[in-house]
């Protein structure tokens, strides 16, 4: 009986919500579930089958960083100039071709530089989707709904990250070739559906200075709020970033797991945030937005740090616990923040602004991870206390900035709604 109430109530939270944030949480679905069967992989390939080293792995994930983050702030004007629906289901789309073009490499045994390249196009692509679907939800969901929206959105996006990585594991441990073939499926799919499946919103009427174009990201650069948050996720996403790169390479080479064990710890880390990202957002939802960014980076310092001393594959169990923990504080409130602060015809451009930053300390992480491995090769403690400090460092810089925020832009609840330039 108590589990049919949490049942209940876990459906009945999200029952208000538009037709259309369902659509497009299946299609997130969708579209986490194929990127997350290759992500995990990529380094492992570089570094097992390419020789690559850990420093020019670090490098190559750095230099992509630029492709991963400039297109944000475009994609997002673009996003309120065009629609959400034709920038979301394109960006798809061509993201399929090039996942095809990886596997044609791969299958002919190019090189670096080749399959390399064509990675670095696809997170392009990757990228543009985003914005245009933060933006969505913030024009379809109220305003006291916002964090249930994007936890939603999470809940759907993490179920397609704890299949993902499970099926790509044992893909790869068969055929690189046949992964990207299957990631390319489930991009063009997603993209597909995305056109057909989802109505996209009511344009806004809008004046020349509202679709002044990309010129607008030197202008949101001079809102102190936004910049405030946009520089400090940035740093916590340096660290948030490790998840992915560092963290597969090092549970591999140096802990000594396989592959499959990998694949798993994956699905450990999204299988919690589809089970406990509602209750997390609940039981934290009245608290500052800032306050719950700086609980979530602190966390992760912890289970960072605890990677470190990490000797078997159950210890790493717990680390991915702990980080995950942290993942669900994090994401819906750094989300729901922008939206707060953004004037409605301009929540693309907004979220692009955000989502470079954000973007940008996400492609960098790996190129940390790296650099950190690399330089402090057979020291654990000290290669995972530094990675730990940069969460630290955002977790305290949330805290001072709390109190210079005004309490409407900062609150998850129902507030009196208030207008800015």
């Amino acid at each position: 009986m108590p589990s049919w109430r949490f049942l209940n109530k876990f459906v009945g939270r999200f029952d208000g919500f538009d037709r259309r944030i369902y659509t497009l949480a299946l299609g997130w679905f969708i579209t986490a579930a194929g990127f997350a069967m290759i992500v995990p992989f990529i380094s492992i390939y570089f570094y097992q089958e390419l020789g690559i080293s850990m420093w020019a792995i670090g490098v190559y994930f750095g230099c992509t960083a630029v492709l991963r983050a400039a297109p944000q702030p475009f994609a997002g004007w673009l996003s309120d100039r065009f629609g959400r629906v034709p920038i979301m289901g394109w960006s798809q789309i061509l993201r399929s071709i090039t996942f095809i073009a990886v596997s044609i490499a791969i299958y002919n045994k190019a090189g670096f530089w080749t399959i390399g390249s064509i990675i670095g196009v696809n997170f392009i692509f990757g990228a543009v989707l985003h914005p245009a679907a933060n933006a969505m939800v913030a024009d379809i969901v109220k305003r006291d709904q916002r964090i249930d929206a994007y936890a939603f959105l999470r809940i759907s996006g993490n179920l397609g990250w704890a299949v993902g990585p499970g099926v790509g594991g044992i893909i790869a441990f068969h055929s690189y070739f046949l992964l990207f073939v299957m990631a390319a499926v489930m991009a063009i799919s997603s993209g597909l559906y995305f056109l057909f499946a989802l109505k996209d919103v009511k344009r806004r009427s809008m004046n020349k200075s509202d679709i002044s174009g990309p010129r607008d990201f030197i202008k949101q650069m001079k809102n102190r709020l936004l910049m405030r948050h946009c520089i400090i996720s940035f740093v916590l996403f340096l660290a948030v970033a490790q998840l992915i790169a560092a963290l597969s390479i090092y549970s591999v080479e140096t802990v000594g797991i396989t592959k499959d064990q990998l694949g798993l710890l994956y699905l450990i880390n999204g299988s919690l945030v589809v089970l406990f990202q509602f209750s997390v957002s609940t039981y934290l939802k009245s608290i500052p937005l800032t306050r719950q960014l700086a609980i979530g980076a602190a966390i992760y310092a912890v289970g960072y740090f605890l990677v470190g001393l990490a000797g078997s594959f159950y210890f790493l169990i717990l680390c991915m616990v702990i980080i995950t923990t942290a993942e669900m504080i994090v994401s819906p409130p750094a989300v729901t923040f922008v939206a707060n602060i953004s004037p409605p015809e301009k929540y693309g451009q907004y979220m692009g602004f955000f989502g470079f930053f954000q973007m940008a300390g996400w492609s960098l992480g790996p190129t940390v991870g790296g650099f950190l491995l690399h330089f402090f090769s057979g020291n654990s403690i000290m290669t995972w206390s530094v990675v730990s400090s940069i969460a630290l460092i955002a977790c305290f810089s949330y805290l001072i900035i709390e109190s210079q925020i005004p309490i409407e832009f900062n609150s998850g609840v129902k507030k009196q709604e208030s207008q800015h330039a």
